[in-house]
């Protein structure tokens, strides 16, 4: 009977035995964030290469070649003067993004802390402002202000306004009350409050409202550029489409994408996670 069941042990033991090399040299997983990056290289391998073979069979004034429009990618950055016009652009997303920023959170504020204008703001103010659109402003802007940079400035910011009204409005709705009366007891000052309690408080979402008129401050500065022609990428964009510059069109078009992606994935990002941490988002 021992025998029986040493040997029912010994057949049982040698499948473990047979199995562990085999265990060994099982493939490991690839790792998501490889495996990501991967799936991303192969995607972007496969269309340039597609690309490249489409602009074979067309006519460059249509589809230019990968390398033709690099060689127009390099011209930007080493060219003076188209280095310029996207500094022109960087400014006017810059000024048009704070003066929208700083008085949209201003208007909510003065809803905030006088309610009888609430209705007047989100009722009245801010769906007029946010019908109103991008490419109208760069109109009345060009006709108020003339060809100059304070015309685009003002016509992105005017787009720009309601976003900032809105979601500081937003944030404002969302505070802690019970955080709100403490700060009433230990201070009447409403610079004080606002300064050390409402708008530490409100910044994951004045963050969020920053990301997002910076993303959408690039898309109304450059239609305002197009049409104002005060300088700017804006204004490479509409030579080039004058002088059927193809390449030079996608040149600039790959260099707003890639400030964009870079700005929003690698600036932006990293600070809202932050954020997500620390305010347990």
């Amino acid at each position: 009977m021992n025998r029986t069941v040493d040997g029912v042990m010994r057949v049982a033991e040698q499948p473990s035995e047979s199995r562990a090399p085999g265990a060994k040299r099982r493939r490991r997983r690839m790792n998501p964030v490889t495996a990501r990056r991967v799936a991303v290289a192969v995607f972007l391998a496969a269309l340039l290469i597609g690309w490249h073979v489409y602009s074979l069979y067309m006519p460059p004034i249509l589809i230019p070649g990968p390398l033709r429009v690099a060689e127009r990618f390099v011209e930007l950055w080493t060219n003076w003067g188209y280095l310029s016009s996207a500094l022109d652009s960087f400014v006017h997303v810059i000024a048009s993004v704070s003066i929208a920023f700083t008085l949209g959170t201003a208007i909510a504020l003065a809803g905030y802390f006088y309610p009888p204008a609430n209705l007047a703001i989100y009722s009245r103010l801010a769906p007029f402002l946010n019908s109103f659109s991008g490419l109208g402003w760069a109109f009345l802007a060009l006709i108020w202000f003339g060809i100059t940079g304070g015309a685009v400035i003002f016509a992105a910011a005017a787009a720009l306004l309601p976003l900032a009204v809105i979601n500081a409005g937003a944030g404002l709705q969302q505070l802690n009350r019970e955080a709100i009366e403490m700060a009433v007891s230990f201070s009447r000052h409403p610079g004080r409050r606002v300064l050390f309690v409402i708008l530490p408080m409100m910044f994951p979402y004045l963050f969020a409202t920053l990301r997002l008129c910076v993303g959408i401050g690039w898309q109304v500065v450059l239609v305002a550029e197009l049409l104002n022609g005060a300088g700017g990428l804006g204004t490479i964009i509409n030579v080039a489409r004058a002088r059927y510059w193809t390449d030079m069109l996608f040149a600039a078009v790959f260099l707003i994408v890639i400030v964009v992606y870079v700005t929003d994935r690698l600036v932006f990002a990293r600070i809202q996670a932050r954020l997500r941490k620390t305010y347990e988002l």
